[in-house]
């Protein structure tokens, strides 16, 4: 255990990956350039699946999109 850790400690020392990725919030570089140049939109669903859907995961946000809260009130 101790001898595979040393190992793997001195390979991880000598390998490099190819490249090494970007760190900016404004790097899109492996992002397919199609898939860039779509136009966003919002998708709808049901009111009822909307409300079966566990919404923990947001607590703490304050944004609600407009028009997230309209299909909410029909």
């Amino acid at each position: 255990s101790s001898l595979f850790r040393k190992k793997l400690q001195s390979l991880s020392q000598t390998i490099f990956p190819l490249c090494l990725p970007q760190k900016s919030a404004s790097d899109y570089n492996n992002f397919d350039r199609e898939f860039l140049s779509e136009k966003p939109k919002l998708s709808y669903s049901d009111k009822n699946l909307i409300e079966s859907m566990d919404q923990s995961a947001f607590d703490g946000f304050s944004f609600i999109n407009p028009k997230f809260e309209q299909i909410i009130d029909k």
